[in-house]
């Protein structure tokens, strides 16, 4: 595959396996800082390794084995942390959650379905807080409001949101 195309089928897989990439992360790092910084050295990881990847095979496994094992080397970095798990658990974890693979693109899927049909004032509020990263207070004075007004409104959108992928998974059992 020449450079380009590489470069190009490279970005394509990441950005499309990317939400359920940080997903396991946070499923084996469990503070969301943490878990963002293993996503981004397992990203430059599979971009050094990706000529290794088989295309037509799954790059979720392939990329989920390389968080894993990125997750594990960070945990010995962190050796003052006050909680630690052992690897045997952490690769439970790992397992349990590769065999998830296709609920999790399933609700994926459904919750971007169900996040379009937000109104456009609750859909900016979520790409405030979870895409761009702004505290609570943050985003309270960006849309006028108070911070106890911004999480009342966002704990309604996660339960509409979460109402709506499970109605729409209990149509498809």
């Amino acid at each position: 595959m020449a450079d380009r195309e590489a470069i190009a089928e490279f970005i394509r897989l990441l950005t499309s396996h990317q939400v359920r990439l940080r997903a396991f992360s946070l499923s084996l790092i469990p503070h969301w800082a943490d878990a963002e910084e293993v996503l981004q050295e397992a990203n430059l990881v599979m971009w050094k390794k990706f000529d290794q990847f088989k295309l037509g095979t799954s790059f979720f496994s392939w990329s989920c084995k390389i968080i894993h094992l990125t997750a594990k080397d960070f945990r010995r970095r962190q050796s003052r942390s006050r909680v630690h798990f052992g690897d045997q658990f952490m690769e439970l974890v790992a397992a349990h959650t590769e065999q998830l693979e296709e609920e999790l693109a399933q609700r994926e899927a459904l919750l971007n379905n169900c996040i379009s049909k937000l109104k456009e004032k609750h859909r900016q509020m979520l790409n405030m807080r979870y895409q761009q990263g702004f505290s609570v207070e943050r985003l309270a004075q960006t849309v006028g409001s108070t911070a106890k007004a911004v999480y009342q409104a966002l704990s309604r959108i996660h339960k509409a949101l979460f109402d709506c992928v499970e109605r729409h998974l209990s149509a498809t059992r």
